[in-house]
């Protein structure tokens, strides 16, 4: 699905950073901190309570339940833990300002080892080996070796490689390309394309690549997305979808799992998704169902007015999404699991655009 000969160009450090910021709160701000005046920095509760909430407290127990070591992942190791077993780990990590916190087994990344090198393939491209890497960490989870808080995705199934390459021939068929273009105050905040040739991504162009191919532009992102689609066009392959945005707007979207969020910004045009697939179209048709069953619940006191009012009622309510459409390859819906992922992440003034 990623070529081993993937060309990656086009992006600078602010372009790639502020990419990377939509999925990474706080981002700017951890690479503008000074760094540690030691290689091995300490802590403990009393010298966080007035730190930013960033970082993984992550904890390292032995079998009859000791703690053998216990490290933040930017504060550096921590001091007298009072820790009390998995229960006690959303504790922990309020009182470390920490964004979410492990519990590790002792041994257990001996075993995560041990069973990739029995599971992965020397032929698995990237993306099969990172499945192989979730499949067995939700395997030592069940287990019980590895804990963790919070689980926002925790009921999400791991689905095959197999899945995921059917949900990337509907994304991005051979021979075509994904473009997507966040703008803030007029310019380009971020932006990349990518094409797909004989199977795999082969190219990711980043936004000054982007540039170079379109010239300049007026800045009025609501008219120069048709120039970019028909530069990307020309200068790579035929635009399967592109997504056309203020950076604010899609931060605020990837961060709300409320059905009908993203309808609603395709309707008032604050999103332009431009071409339009069909498998978008039912996933946003599936989108203001769901928005329209959740609403009219609500204002009748929990009563789903779609469901009486015929069998075509209930079918779109419940199966409108599973048309031909990702989420029925994959067995979940992707983009909320990422909402419900990044809403437990709080977003900070450091967070937003610049």
């Amino acid at each position: 699905m990623i070529s081993p000969h993937l060309r990656f160009e086009g992006f600078d450090a602010r372009s790639w950073t502020n990419l990377l910021s939509l999925f990474a709160p706080g981002l700017r701000d951890r690479m503008n901190e000074e760094p540690a005046g030691t290689d091995v920095p300490e802590t403990d509760v009393g010298e966080v309570k007035a730190e930013p909430t960033v970082g993984t407290l992550v904890i390292l127990r032995a079998d009859d339940g000791r703690v053998l070591k216990a490290f933040h992942t930017t504060r550096g190791r921590v001091r007298d833990l009072q820790y009390d077993g998995p229960q006690d780990l959303e504790r922990v990590a309020l009182a470390y300002h920490s964004r979410r916190a492990f519990e590790l087994r002792e041994g257990v990344l001996d075993e995560l080892a041990e069973e990739l090198a029995v599971r992965l393939e020397r032929t698995d491209d990237y993306a099969t080996q990172w499945l192989v890497v979730a499949r067995i960490i939700r395997e030592l989870t069940a287990a019980g070796k590895i804990h963790s808080w919070p689980r926002p995705v925790s009921d999400v199934p791991v689905p095959t490689a197999g899945m995921v390459r059917r949900a990337v021939d509907i994304i991005l068929p051979d021979e075509h390309a994904l473009v997507v273009v966040l703008w803030e105050h007029g310019s380009p905040w971020t932006a990349f394309a990518l094409r797909r040739r004989d199977g795999v991504i082969d190219l990711a162009a980043g936004p000054d690549l982007l540039l170079r191919w379109t010239g300049p532009l007026g800045g009025d992102w609501r008219r120069d997305h048709r120039i970019i689609a028909s530069a990307v066009t020309r200068a790579v392959a035929p635009v399967h979808v592109g997504l056309f945005a203020e950076a604010s707007t899609v931060r605020e979207l990837l961060r709300t799992p409320d059905p009908g969020a993203w309808i609603r910004a395709v309707a008032v045009r604050d999103i332009i998704i431009h071409p339009t697939p069909p498998y978008v179209a039912v996933a946003l048709g599936a989108d203001a169902t769901r928005a329209v069953a959740r609403t009219t619940a609500r204002w009748l006191g929990g009563f789903d007015a779609l469901k009486p009012l015929s069998p075509i009622g209930t079918y779109l309510r419940g199966r409108v999404s599973e048309v031909a459409s990702v989420t029925a390859l994959l067995g979940f819906d992707p983009l909320r699991a990422l909402a419900h992922s990044l809403a437990q992440r709080p977003v900070r003034e450091g967070d937003e655009p610049k």
